[in-house]
Order: structure tokens, then sequence, then C-alpha cells
């Protein structure tokens, strides 16, 4: 019988062990449905790097550089629906690598997020509010 109470508090110990460890890890962003909404305001493109959420929050076009660590970080388009001024144009590179452009769509359009998943320093070099890609 000391067996069998003895496997059950251990057994007990380890599951709140567990339960306390996964309630307190922070939540990573592992897919759009994830990534905290409520922070971005509406009409805003975003850039979050995880804890930070947003690191930064714009409504007008970024024509000066940031720099920040990629493996979990994001920018997102959560720009209102208006002709003309809806898509985002971003510039980009990982540290090192040559300069790459890609467009995010607003909200309900397509593509809203870009993830930068290499675990490198990356700069954005310029976003800009523009029409349709």
């Amino acid at each position: 019988m000391f067996k069998h109470l003895k496997g059950a508090a251990v057994s007990l110990g380890t599951a709140t062990f567990l339960t306390l460890t996964l309630a307190a890890a922070p939540a990573q962003a592992a897919t759009a449905g994830d990534i905290p909404v409520d922070r971005c305001k509406s009409g805003n493109f975003c850039i979050y790097d995880p804890p930070r959420y947003p690191l930064w929050q714009y409504s007008g076009n970024l024509t000066h550089t940031h720099t920040f660590d990629g493996g979990s970080s994001w920018i997102r388009n959560n720009g209102k629906r208006v002709a003309g001024a809806d898509h985002i144009r971003v510039t980009y590179n990982y540290f090192g690598e040559s300069k790459k452009t890609i467009c995010l769509h607003p909200p309900g359009d397509g593509t809203t997020i870009k993830k930068f998943t290499k675990k490198e320093r990356v700069n954005i070099f310029s976003v800009k509010w523009i029409g349709a890609c």
C-alpha cells in the first residue's frame, strides 16, 4: 500500500509542478489567432517583440530604421479599409542579408502578419501605407 501512496504523491507533485509551470510560462505567438489584436489599435500597424506587445505602433508611414531581435517577432497590419491606403509595404532585412520588400493586407483581405522567425537581428527600414499590393 505504501508503494501506491508514494506513486500517487509523486504523480500529484509532478502534475502540480507542471500546472504551475505552464500557467506561469509566457505565451508565444504561434498563429495569427494568438496575436493580441486589442493592443494594436485599429488603423495602425504594429511591430511586436515578445514579451512587449506591441513594441512600436504607428498610424502613419515609418521612415527611420527599427532594429530588434528576430525569432519570435512580427509586424502586423491592423489598418482600416481605406481605398489607396490600407496595405503596408515593408522594407526589411535580417542582419547581413540584402533588403526585402513585402506587402501586408488589411484585416480580412489576405496576409496581415509577417513573422520574423530567424533568430537574428531584424532591421525594418521603412513601412509605407499604399493601395493594393
